[in-house]
C-alpha cells in the first residue's frame, strides 16, 4: 500500500451506534452530567471516556460526529431581556415535544 490508511477505529460500531443513540434520545443531566439541555464536544468526549474507555480530544470528536452524520451549532447570543415566564413554558411544554419529534427521525 502506498499511504496510510489511517488511524484504526476507537469505538466498534456497536459503541458509536450507542453513542448515537444516547445523543439523539437523552440530555446530558439524564445521563450524569450537570448540564440540563445541550451536548457539547466536550460532553460528548467526556461521555466517550466514562462509558467506553475512549480519550478522544475536541477535535476527534468532531470528527466522530461528523462520521456519524451528525452536526452541531453553537448558541450565537443570549436574550437579556427574554421574558422569564415564557421561556419557563418553552423548557417545560415546548422543548419536551421538540425532543420527542427529534426521536422519530433517526
Amino acid at each position: 500500500m502506498k499511504f496510510s490508511p489511517g488511524r484504526s477505529v476507537r469505538l466498534t460500531k456497536d459503541q458509536q451506534a450507542e453513542l448515537k443513540k444516547t445523543i439523539i434520545n437523552s440530555l446530558p443531566h439524564e445521563v450524569g452530567f450537570t448540564a440540563k439541555f445541550n451536548w457539547t464536544l466536550e460532553l460528548i468526549g467526556e461521555f466517550i471516556n466514562r462509558e467506553f474507555g475512549k480519550k478522544y480530544s475536541i477535535k476527534g470528536v468532531s470528527l466522530l460526529m461528523h462520521r456519524l452524520g451528525m452536526s452541531y451549532t453553537k448558541p450565537t447570543y443570549t436574550l437579556a431581556a427574554a421574558d422569564e415566564e415564557k421561556q419557563k413554558e418553552f423548557v417545560e411544554k415546548t422543548f419536551p415535544g421538540l425532543k420527542k419529534s427529534g426521536k422519530q427521525r433517526n
